[in-house]
């Protein structure tokens, strides 16, 4: 048992080097081997905190479910040896796990579970911050009253000299502007002013400027607020923090959205959407076999709707049945009695006439005559019964008929409705497909970007370079068509001036130094003309920003895109230093001209390069494919 005991300590401790070193397999694979030794031993203090780690490598590498199951059971055991610090860290990771599959009501009440914890521990730095927290949570689902508590509850535990007070004096000035309180926002603003001037945190400076232009909006002074929206953003620029940035969007989304600008709101949530984008690392097949299984039980719960409601219609349809042959039923007792009398009225009739026979020879001819009458009475009123019952059996077919063409036309009317609700959930779910490739793209750019960082070789790191451009330029033609209603459509002049963009941020070069120039017709491009063009235009545009400019202080690029005839027309053009005379494209060993070449002949596309006067590529394009 002692040896048991012995191991399962060792393993914890190698597990404690492996997380320290950012190996969170191996590390992981040591706590859950020295699960089973901890539970013979009946060691539950030392179990909850192997069970925390392994949440913590589960949460660290996103597989939050596991994680999330793994921080219920520990802190069971945690509960039990007394361990109230450890409980509360459960607490919060997996308040912070339902924060970001969007259950902000479950973070709360984690967070309430972790801030009860920290008060009974008398942690103030740890109060004051979940107290902070659960204010931003309150005011993320608009109940402002409730997050101004909380604010307030935070601002009193923090020190003057603690940047957390500065951050609540700027979160109640935004939380008094969204109650309409301005004046008193004001005043908080006046406050803040001074503490980030005395602090010089930039993260807290982006925070003012934001609850600045926050307040500014809410008093209708949309130049005032642009000035304090364009010195956040360069803030922002210069702290690559894109958390804050999230923060900042969303408020700046409600307020336009309160005010009525829902334009603004529109662009402020596509920026907090692309910052988002740059931490969302969740399984993406996970999540999409998800949505397939959500779906499909939709679809057999409305399946089975449609046949619950076909089966009433039928049930009402027998009951109309029923109704219809009980009429018929009374309807033919009704002629039986009919004739019944009839009958009998002729016997008496017939009696009469014999006994005036008897005794009137005189009235013979009389009789006779009443006799004729009375049949020729019964032949009408024969002939009357049988148009009546015609009549009845008509009508009858008739209301039939017309409520057989109603089912019809209801149950044509469902499948309709049912057919125009999948195709559109189907279209959203190509978008969010699109969504998430884009997604996964930019997560294998930045993992190529954070693999070239660790290289030492410079030709290592230009190769990865490339690559993350590369794929980059994918990513863009995923982004433009989960943004566009069209499945297949990419919209070629926001797809080249993105693509710019990111190759000049990419290579740390100015817009004021090299001037980018496009002259792009509307063309909507297939995906299937638009993905090989794409990557044409990222290594011309590249080997333009790389070569093109050395020692020189300024420049231009000019990328043409245009129909010509029956071809499409592309030039890209620079006039920096030009190609060697003896350059030819042909016999170019450069992987670079590979890609243009390979892609040219994919497109059927004639490639004609001058480097005289700067370097000048033309391609006429005769395979394309135009979305109308």
């Amino acid at each position: 048992m002692a040896q048991h005991s012995d191991q399962a300590m060792t393993l914890m401790e190698e597990g404690e080097g492996l997380l320290h070193r950012k190996d969170y397999v191996k590390a992981q694979q040591c706590f859950e081997h020295a699960i089973p030794l901890l539970k013979q031993q009946n060691d539950e203090h030392h179990l909850g905190q192997a069970l925390k780690r392994i949440g913590d490598l589960y949460a660290v590498r996103s597989y939050f479910r596991q994680s999330a199951d793994h921080y219920r059971e520990a802190i069971s055991y945690l509960k039990k040896t007394n361990q109230h610090a450890l409980v509360g860290e459960c607490s919060e990771s997996l308040a912070g796990i339902n924060v970001s599959f969007g259950y902000s009501a479950r973070a709360i009440e984690h967070y309430e579970r972790a801030l009860s914890i920290k008060t009974r521990l008398d942690d103030k730095a740890g109060m004051a911050r979940m107290n902070l927290i659960l204010s931003k949570l309150h005011f993320s689902q608009k109940n402002y009253e409730k997050a101004l508590e909380y604010n307030e509850n935070a601002a009193q535990l923090a020190n003057n000299e603690d940047p957390i007070k500065t951050v609540c004096t700027i979160q109640e000035a935004v939380i008094l502007t969204f109650l309409g309180k301005t004046e008193a926002a004001k005043q908080c603003l006046g406050k803040a002013d001074g503490m980030v001037a005395a602090q010089k945190n930039n993260s807290n400076h982006v925070k003012l400027l934001s609850a600045k232009y926050t307040w500014c909006l809410a008093q209708k002074d949309r130049a005032g607020a642009e000035i304090y929206l364009d010195s956040a953003r360069i803030l922002l620029k210069d702290s690559g923090n894109p958390e804050l940035a999230v923060e900042a969007f969303a408020q700046i989304a409600e307020i336009n959205r309160m005010n009525g600008d829902y334009e603004a709101a529109y662009k402020a949530m596509v920026s907090l959407e692309h910052y988002k984008d740059v931490f969302r690392t969740e399984n993406m097949a996970r999540i999409s076999a998800e949505i397939n299984e959500s779906a499909d039980a939709a679809l057999r719960e409305k399946e089975i709707a449609s046949l619950n409601l076909s089966n009433q219609l039928n049930r009402i349809q027998l009951d109309h049945e029923k109704a219809a042959r009980l009429a018929l039923t009374r309807e033919n007792t009704l002629k039986d009695t009919a004739f019944a009398q009839q009958s009998r009225l002729m016997d008496v009739l017939e009696s009469e006439s014999k006994l005036r026979a008897e005794q009137l020879i005189r009235e013979q001819e009389l009789s006779l005559s009443l006799s004729r009458e009375n049949e020729l009475k019964q032949q009408l009123l024969s002939d009357e019964k049988r148009s009546k019952t015609l009549l009845y059996l008509g009508l009858m077919a008739l209301a039939l008929l017309s409520i057989l063409i109603f089912y019809l036309y209801y149950v044509q009317n469902l499948k309709s409705q049912i057919i125009n609700k999948q195709k559109e959930e189907l279209s959203v779910l190509n978008r969010e497909i699109h969504h998430r490739v884009k997604n996964n793209l930019q997560v294998i750019s930045s993992m190529l970007d954070l693999q070239a960082q660790t290289l030492r070789d410079k030709n290592a790191k230009h190769v990865m370079k490339e690559a993350t451009a590369r794929i980059q330029s994918m990513a863009f033609i995923h982004q433009n068509l989960y943004q566009d209603d069209a499945a297949n459509s990419v919209n070629m002049d926001a797809y080249i001036q993105t693509l710019a963009t990111h190759l000049f941020q990419t290579y740390h070069i100015s817009t004021g130094k090299i001037q980018f120039k496009m002259h792009i017709e509307p063309l909507q491009l297939h995906t299937d003309t638009a993905i090989p063009m794409g990557m044409i235009l990222n290594e011309l545009i590249s080997n333009s920003l790389k070569y093109a400019f050395k020692n020189r202080a300024s420049g231009s690029i000019e990328v043409v895109l245009k129909k010509q005839g029956t071809e499409l027309f592309l030039r890209v053009a620079d006039d920096g230093a030009g190609l060697p005379p003896d350059f030819m494209p042909e016999d170019s060993p450069t992987f670079g001209y590979e890609i243009i070449r390979a892609f040219a002949q994919k497109l059927r596309a004639k490639l004609q390069i001058q480097g005289e006067n700067g370097t000048e590529v033309q391609l006429f394009i005769s395979k394309y494919k135009l979305i109308p």
